[in-house]
């Protein structure tokens, strides 16, 4: 009989959670180390075990707490919470997730959580930086996320080129078009998904000089 010494897995469970289930089991296989991730969704629960280091290339539905584990693999990454998500959330995802290209960001968060605003002075060594991503969707994200995203001082994004994001939250982000601190995160943007039909105006299209 063949015994298995080394196999590289990543399960990924969704249940109900109103539904009892017990998320501590364990995979013994000899000389593997794993490592796992609880998600939770208003609805669902999603819970990850996986081997390390992680090989795979996509990591769906991950919220505020995961390990301290660098995915120098991961380049397409899927996050969501019932916890409103803080900056320093955001840093932690650019350190442990550095070779990132896609991220998709969705906020469960009830309004009876208050989501701490962005510092607005903040030093340049703690600049949240996504040198490699080319896809953001924020759609549905509260103004203040978007305003963390698009604001420079905040965070930097040189390759962007698709962005997802409400049209009138676009807006009131970047003050119809004609916010400087905001223009250069939408400079490189090749496609902008909005959802509606846009007419753009001058400061419009100066904005976006790439659509």
């Amino acid at each position: 009989m063949t015994r298995v010494y080394s196999l590289k897995f990543y399960f990924s469970i969704e249940n109900n959670r109103n539904d009892t289930l017990d998320y501590s089991f364990n995979i013994n296989i000899q000389s593997q180390e794993t490592s796992n991730i609880v998600c939770c969704s208003v609805n669902t629960v999603t819970y990850h075990v996986f081997t390390l280091p992680f090989e795979f290339i996509k990591l769906v539905s991950i919220g505020n707490i995961f390990p301290n584990i660098v995915f120098n693999n991961v380049i397409e990454l899927w996050i969501h919470d019932i916890v409103p998500f803080q900056y320093e959330f955001f840093l932690r995802i650019t350190q442990s997730f550095p070779l990132l290209q896609r991220l998709f960001v969705t906020d469960l968060t009830s309004l009876s959580y208050q989501r701490k605003k962005s510092p607005n002075n903040i030093q340049a060594d703690q600049i949240v930086k996504y040198p490699h991503l080319i896809l953001l969707d924020i759609k549905g994200l509260n103004n203040d996320c978007i305003e963390q995203f698009l604001n420079e001082t905040k965070t930097y994004l040189p390759c962007l080129t698709i962005l997802r994001v409400s049209y009138e939250q676009l807006q009131i982000t970047t003050e119809d078009f004609t916010r400087e601190v905001t223009r250069k995160n939408c400079a490189n943007v090749r496609r902008l998904i909005t959802g509606r039909e846009i007419v753009g105006s001058k400061d419009y299209h100066n904005y976006f000089p790439l659509l």
